[in-house]
């Protein structure tokens, strides 16, 4: 048995001796040129010395670019204030390699936002705790994207408006309007807002999302951002509000990218890059992304409370959650945390290879916490906790799931009291493989989920969760990773689960308990199947920030139904943060379809629960997608899902 333990140390060095290992390393010495900002004091037209500071960072930075191309690095200290401006730095043919800094001179007191505060609001007429204002914008529905989910209207939205700091939810129309919304009339070019109960207007804050786009970094090199704040960004879904294109060695030190409609951080074809102790939080579809960007390092960063504008419409889980990698070679990430995203923790999208993920906490989000789909690897993924994620239930989600993938290697992880599964295998029903290219060799992968190891993990499920499942990659998918899967000295365990494995042979769905796994797989010879020694979920129990609620889509969308029958569709209410109000249901659309009646299996729940709300056509209703919002409405907080009804 030594033998064997040593054979597999190796072979599990050998993999792994490839990963290279990429990080920015930016000079900031070589910065001989010193630059300041203030809002409060400065002017655009001062020299930009510390006595006498330009007002806004676009001077800043346009010197900055100025003195790089001369030869000077450049770094730009920025006092405490909010600036409410984007930025831009182009590389041309006159770019140098000199370093550009941007550094708060107090960490988390420098906001980059992209709202405007606006005052003169009116009350409308017919409802005292409505307000109204001018709106001088006409931005319509942003682009759909060629491929994904289909994506509902609120989804094509940018509009974000605060009142004190607090986001109000978007509703479509008017009629919807209740307390912690507001709606934007563009064709009467009027803008309504339903702030909660008691605000007093002419004192409040009220912020509207004007600009997009507040950093944007096109093939430079050598730039630093450290304790800066970018927020309130008005981005369209699919972009991401602070982004860098090309360009390398780059550093992201200590900033935050929050409470943003679309994407928060996003680097793309860089190369040696360092993301660390930086936040991104509440923004409306991901916390920070990559897209073929190679020698990077991510490290203690965060990404809580990220997809609210994407769950609105009933998309979960596409290019959403608080990590997005795509295409990520030869990166590294250590003590990340990713807690109460609205998606995954994190997802490795689509050629992964050469990857480490070492310390993460991945808890309470709405899907699985950790996702490796299509990627060829190696990806290693080591001392790590992942809990409580996927409580919408759905039979594919869990702890950490995998999807086509190969050269996953998982050891030292805790995996426990995830909903549906702990591991689950998901793919094409019957293992059809799948094509992937490596961008960077273009060598073609037909992937399949093979080269698996399971070493020194602790994995455990309560009633109703299975610790591994594999329910229908069958034929030469099972066979694949049966033969190459490497399972020991872990620990398994479920006290009220008879038969916590699911495999797919001889049948879809077979559950086999203990004695059937280590029979079935070969594997798992000096593992046990007994209580762990510690609760393995205490890094995971973090409480949510605030009191609040998820108002999810079971359905995942759209439901199909024939003229003249009913379809169903079963909403969850998720309390977080100790949240257990009354809250009460409505909904919005289908009186424009015609033949149609609605009807709620209850009013209200309190607390947490399931609501059924069902849509009844006539015979003579025409075919067509007929778009219904759904909202639930407790106090000052409204949350709205907005799902299809498909007539045939």
């Amino acid at each position: 048995m030594k033998n064997a333990l040593t054979l597999g140390l190796l072979s599990f060095a050998i993999v792994f001796s490839g990963i290279a290992r990429g990080q920015a390393n930016v000079n900031e010495s070589l910065e001989t040129a010193f630059v300041y900002v203030d809002a409060n004091t400065g002017s655009d037209s001062n020299p930009g010395t510390q006595a006498l500071p330009f007002q806004t960072v676009g001077k800043a930075a346009s010197v900055a670019t100025f003195n790089n191309q001369h030869g000077i690095g450049t770094r730009v200290t920025i006092n405490p204030a909010i600036y409410r401006e984007s930025l831009l730095l182009k590389s041309s043919a006159s770019t140098t390699s000199l370093p550009i800094t941007f550094e708060a001179s107090t960490k988390a007191q420098v906001e980059i936002s992209g709202a405007d505060v606006w005052t003169g609001w009116q009350t409308y007429t017919g409802n005292p705790n409505i307000y109204t204002h001018a709106w001088p914008y006409v931005w319509g529905q942003c682009p759909r994207a060629a491929t994904g989910p289909t994506e509902q209207a609120i989804n094509l939205r940018r509009e974000i408006i605060f009142v004190n700091q607090v986001l109000l939810t978007q509703v479509l129309t008017f009629s919807q309007l209740t307390p912690g919304t507001f709606f934007v009339d563009e064709t009467n070019a009027v803008v309504y807002i339903y702030p909660a109960i008691g605000i007093n207007i002419s004192t409040a804050n009220v912020e509207v999302g004007t600009r997009n786009r507040l950093f944007i970094s096109d093939g430079m090199t050598n730039i630093v951002l450290r304790g800066l704040r970018f927020e309130k960004g008005s981005d369209c879904r699919d972009n991401d509000t602070v982004q860098f294109n090309g360009g390398n060695n780059i550093l992201i030190d200590a900033d935050g990218f929050n409470w943003n409609n679309a994407g928060a951080f996003g680097i793309n074809g860089a190369t040696a890059f360092t993301v660390r102790n930086s936040l991104a939080m509440h923004n409306g579809q991901r916390g920070f992304k990559s897209y073929q960007a190679k020698k990077g390092a991510w490290a203690a960063d965060e990404a809580d409370y990220n997809n609210w504008r994407g769950a609105q419409g009933g998309i979960y889980g596409w290019a959403g959650g608080g990590f997005y990698f795509f295409s990520q070679h030869n990166n590294a990430v250590s003590n990340l945390k990713m807690l109460y995203n609205m998606s995954h923790g994190v997802h490795w999208d689509t050629d992964n290879a050469n990857d480490t993920a070492v310390s993460l906490i991945a808890s309470s989000n709405l899907l699985d916490g950790l996702v490796v789909e299509k990627s060829e690897g190696p990806l290693l993924i080591t001392k790590s906790h992942v809990c409580f994620n996927a409580p919408i239930g759905l039979y594919y989600d869990g702890g950490l799931a995998l999807r086509a993938s190969t050269f996953v290697t998982l050891t030292g992880n805790s995996i426990a009291n995830n909903y549906a599964a702990q591991i689950p295998l998901i793919g094409i029903q019957g293992g059809v493989p799948m094509p992937v290219t490596n961008y960077e060799t273009g060598q073609l992968y037909q992937l399949l989920t093979t080269n698996l190891t399971i070493r020194g993990n602790v994995v455990q499920g309560l009633a109703g969760q299975q610790l591994f499942d594999d329910f229908d990659q069958s034929g030469a998918a099972w066979t694949g990773f049966q033969s190459t899967l490497v399972s020991d000295r872990n620990t398994w365990w479920s006290n009220s689960v008879a038969q916590p494995f699911t495999v797919p042979v001889p049948n879809y769905f077979t559950p086999l308990d203990w004695t059937n796994w280590l029979s079935v797989t070969g594997q798992d010879t000096h593992s046990t199947f007994a209580a762990p020694a510690v609760d393995p979920t205490i890094p995971c129990q973090i409480a949510a920030d605030a009191a609040d609620y998820w108002f999810v889509d079971f359905d995942n969308g759209a439901l199909p139904v024939i003229a003249g029958n009913a379809a169903k569709y079963t909403l969850l209410l998720l309390p977080l943060g100790g949240f257990n109000g009354q809250t009460f249901f409505t909904s919005n659309g289908v009186s424009s379809i015609p033949g149609a009646a609605l009807g709620w299996s209850t009013k209200s729940l309190t607390g947490s629960g399931s609501v059924t709300f069902t849509v009844k056509t006539g015979s003579s209703t025409p075919k067509g997608s007929y778009p219904i919002t759904l909202a639930a409405q407790s106090g000052n907080l409204t949350r709205t899902v907005t799902v299809f009804l498909n007539v045939q």
